[in-house]
């Protein structure tokens, strides 16, 4: 199961990669078309796992299975 920190981690690093697809867009490393693809696939993610980890009891206990 996931724990806390693995939850913000995971949220974390997918918000990293939409800013960071989004400055290397803006400086034209990469073009607007990825970064937005980028953005689009990492944003679900990051709301997912940010709300995981502001859910989760601090400890060793893993976040509860919530169901179907």
């Amino acid at each position: 199961m996931m724990k806390k920190r693995t939850a913000l981690i995971i949220g974390l690093s997918a918000g990293g990669i939409s800013v960071i697809a989004g400055l290397l867009a803006t400086f034209g490393y990469l073009s607007v078309m990825v970064a937005e693809l980028l953005t689009v696939i990492a944003f679900p993610i990051f709301v997912i796992f940010i709300a995981l980890w502001w859910n989760a009891k601090s400890g060793e206990e893993d976040i509860p299975f919530i169901g179907y």
